[in-house]
């Protein structure tokens, strides 16, 4: 592989490197038109030791080989035949879901009794009749049909089956490719007169270290079609994928190159490509315009993910393109079908007023309604989504001076979200840096809108921070100010390490439940303190907003962080007294009553339960109670399938069973007693908590006259595997749960001011089926994901000519012509500018 402009190859000590550039997914795409592929393994007695692994280890290298606009499926045979994963009954998409199904289940075959080809071929060719004449209209490549078999050898030569269906107009051109594996010797002239009867290839796998190039033959031979057309319009885009050379993610439009040289033995002699950095895609917007909870994301044209703020990075160069689909990051809702579905087939338009969830971090999750507008990025495969709150509004900021730059008191506390502020300038620059650059006006910098809502920004911080200094308050660990135009202060300046993860008000998920509440919003934070020992804090804070045309614009967002036993403590307190220290409570007697303080997404704040962490959900620990509040609909669920998240289970649900089975049997009901005084204590509650969360935010009413921010406060009252979200409905509830025959009165009470929840309950009940609830950590059914409609390239290239099948030919070396490729080199710099070749 050549690469202009050069780079340090990279070199991990101790490591081998395995990279290979045909293996790569966009040199496979741009040198072979798409596939439909059924890979047959024999498994018969014959075939032990050696042979075996071999064999397993090419089927799975040949399923590496194959990318999102393939078709695939893996079956074993002996005298018998079936699919490797029943589970997957035809040819379904090469999606790392299905391939890693299929990993799985080639690993656990076992060999034994004799071999029928026949029984196999009549298999996989019924499979391409079948899978013809039942498959949505968006299924299948509608190009290659071929079949993989991989065998030791054998005598039978199936002449009639072979026959049979090349006289079907289905199967007619279906190819057959044969691999004669392992190193003792065994017949092999059928498989060499099984390939060339059907225009396939002869190929053998000897050794371990012959699958690599041999498996990778196959892609020469059916990329033969593609030089033969003599077509100069080959171009390809490719989704994005991870540069070997660090470059982060790249897109490559790919031409083959050919060997010119013989008038009837033209072949592919490499692939040649530009790419494009995802980067300059994400930067054709301003996510400071769109605000904290619009976003943009893009897919390509089978409805995979090209970019999403959900997406997290891969930590790793990945041989194959990530084929996440955006279902999986928007969820399943019929309205996120309906969107999909237009950007797939590549109309422009818009979807407003869109029910929608909009996951925010890893435990909370917002019901809103967006308008999506959505379009095709010019003549590429991609297409690109903009989503908007309902009712979203922008704050266009001007006349703010600039020689004085952003003037934050010598940068103390102060972080940047990393973003490219001005041309010319590096993305996440240091507060010093984009200072002077506004000083300056670098590149026109200062007369930017972004520059000037950050000069607007910096004179109100400049204000609090004043204050803040000046008052300082002992009780809260530190304060804080996000702003929405990418500001993050934090005082004292030394906590502002722990705020690095929440600089980026777009990634905020604190920020963004806090636009949106109508009160205080929590979020319990577990912080290192020392060696090994994890503390948790408490922040809270709310939106402060600027009026424009009757309408708020979230400016920012302003707390403080308190310690999570100081916000315990004063919830104990008051749920163990009661108002005016006469109530008859007893959240004091654990043992009696669970009482539990929850935020929107069932976040655990503060409880008088001992083994109730908080931070946690509710449903760890308290599943009875979480059950009944899911069954009554005070909570939502939202669903999604994450490739990168852990979820690691805090209680098995035998631990989660055997603990409460432990509940004491001898009942009675504490809650009943005391339902009384509920109302008293939510009022308490309210006074108390509103008194502490007051701690260490700014003076408003003497600061809204300096900076003109007004407050918005309304007294009214937000591997793979599953990953689930809980939202409240809006619903209280006030009734009993109940299992053999035990009644367990369960109260929820909202905190208006505060968006929290009081939730109050007996003791368990001692139930023979306990309730569980199944929050995360389970692992995605491959097997049941549904086909989602796609847009199969318009070209295919099948019609080989050539009469090479593997039996005779030899290896030689030849020169491609430079004409070709230098008129190559001519064209491509036309599509794009700052670029450079793949890798």
């Amino acid at each position: 592989m050549r690469v202009y402009p050069a780079f340090r190859w990279p070199d991990v000590p101790d490591v081998p490197d395995f990279f290979d550039v045909r293996r790569r997914s966009w040199y496979i795409q741009g040198s072979v038109s798409p596939k439909d592929m059924i890979i047959m393994i024999d498994t018969s007695g014959s075939v032990h030791g050696q042979t075996f692994d071999i064999m397993k280890i090419a089927v799975k290298a040949m399923l590496h080989t194959l990318g999102e606009n393939d078709y695939v499926n893996v079956a074993w045979f002996n005298n018998e035949v079936d699919w490797v994963a029943p589970c997957l009954p035809t040819l379904v998409p090469a999606t790392s879901h299905n391939k890693r199904l299929m990993f799985d289940a080639v690993d656990q075959l076992q060999e034994g009794n004799y071999t029928s080809y026949s029984s196999a071929l009549e298999f996989a060719y019924e499979a391409f009749r079948m899978f013809e004449e039942y498959k949505q209209p968006w299924e299948g490549s509608n190009c290659h049909k071929v079949i993989m078999f991989f065998t030791d050898g054998g005598t039978e030569w199936p002449e009639e089956v072979i026959k049979k269906y090349q006289n079907d107009t289905v199967t007619r051109n279906v190819r057959i490719f044969t691999y004669a594996s392992g190193p003792h010797p065994i017949p092999t002239v059928i498989l060499k007169s099984i390939a060339c009867t059907t225009n396939g290839y002869y190929n053998t796998l000897t050794a371990l270290a012959a699958i690599g190039p041999r498996v990778q033959d196959y892609v020469k031979i059916l990329g033969r079609p593609l030089i033969q057309s003599g077509e100069d319009t080959l171009y390809q885009w490719t989704n994005f994928y991870r540069d070997i050379g660090g470059l982060g993610m790249m897109a490559t439009v790919t031409l083959p190159v050919a060997n010119l040289t013989e008038k009837n033995d033209q072949s592919l002699v490499g692939v040649m490509g530009i790419d494009m950095a995802l980067s300059e895609l994400e930067a054709q917007y301003s996510k400071q315009i769109i605000g904290p909870l619009g976003y943009g994301f893009a897919i390509n044209q089978n409805g995979f993910v090209v970019f999403h703020p959900r997406l997290k990075d891969q930590q790793a160069y990945m041989e194959e393109s990530p084929d996440l689909d955006i279902l999986e990051l928007e969820g399943r809702r019929l309205d996120s079908n309906r969107v999909r579905e237009a950007m797939v087939l590549g109309e422009f338009g818009s979807f407003l007023n869109v029910s929608h969830v909009q996951i925010l971090d890893s435990k909370h999750a917002l019901p809103i309604r967006m308008n999506f507008h959505f379009g095709q990025i010019g003549n590429s495969t991609f297409r690109f989504c903009l989503a908007l709150p309902v009712g979203h509004v922008a704050l266009e900021v001007s006349s703010q001076s600039h020689e004085a730059g952003l003037r934050l008191d010598n940068n103390k506390g102060v972080l940047l979200a990393p973003w490219a502020y001005c041309d010319g300038l590096e993305e996440d620059p240091s507060v010093m840096l984009l200072s002077e650059a506004i000083a300056n006006n670098t590149n026109n910098c200062s007369l930017k809108g972004q520059a000037q809502h950050l000069l607007w920004d910096a004179a109100k911080i400049g204000l609090i921070w004043k204050e803040w200094e000046g008052t300082p308050e002992a009780r809260a660990k530190s304060r804080f100010i996000f702003t929405d135009s990418g500001i993050t202060a934090v005082y004292p300046e030394t906590e502002k390490i722990h705020y690095m993860n929440q600089r980026d008000p777009s990634r905020n998920g604190f920020f963004k439940r806090a636009a949106r509440a109508k009160a205080f919003v929590f979020d319990v934070k577990h912080k290192k303190q020392g060696k090994g020992v994890r503390v948790e804090s408490v922040l809270v804070g709310r939106k402060i907003a600027v009026k424009k045309q009757n309408q708020n614009y979230i400016a920012a967002v302003v707390g403080s962080e308190v310690a999570a036993s100081v916000i315990g403590k004063a919830f104990l307190d008051i749920t163990s007294t009661g108002f005016d220290k006469k109530d008859d409570v007893l959240c004091n007697k654990p043992d009696e009553l669970a009482c539990y303080l929850i935020d929107q997404g069932s976040i655990v704040i503060a409880s008088n339960q001992q083994n109730t962490k908080v931070g946690s959900r509710l449903s760890e620990s308290d599943a009875q109670v979480m059950s009944k509040l899911l069954l009554e609909g005070v909570f939502e669920r939202e669903h999604s399938f994450s490739h990168e998240k852990w979820c690691p289970r805090r209680k098995t649900r035998k631990q989660m069973l055997a603990e409460l089975a432990a509940a004491g049997a001898g009942r009675h009901s504490p809650l009943l007693s005391w339902a009384s005084n509920v109302l008293a204590l939510v009022d308490t509650l309210k006074m108390a908590l509103s008194t502490i969360l007051w701690w260490g935010l700014p003076t408003l009413s003497e600061t809204i006259a300096a900076v003109g921010w007004e407050p918005s406060v309304e007294r009214n009252f937000s591997c793979v595997q599953r990953a689930t979200w809980l939202f409240h409905s809006g619903l209280l509830y006030s009734g009993d749960y109940e299992c053999d025959g035990c009644v367990r009165p369960i109260r929820v009470s909202f905190l208006p001011d505060l968006a929290l929840m009081l939730v109050v309950a007996d003791a368990p009940c001692q139930c023979r089926n306990n309730a569980y609830v199944n929050i995360d950590d389970s692992e995605m059914d491959a097997c049941k994901l549904k086909s989602k409609i796609r847009l199969r390239p318009a070209t295919c290239y099948d019609r080989d000519t050539s009469a090479d099948c593997g039996v005779s030919s030899t290896s030689s070396s030849s020169t491609t012509p430079l004409t070709p490729v230098l008129a190559v080199v001519a064209v491509l710099p036309l599509l794009f500018c700052n670029s450079r070749g793949p890798g």
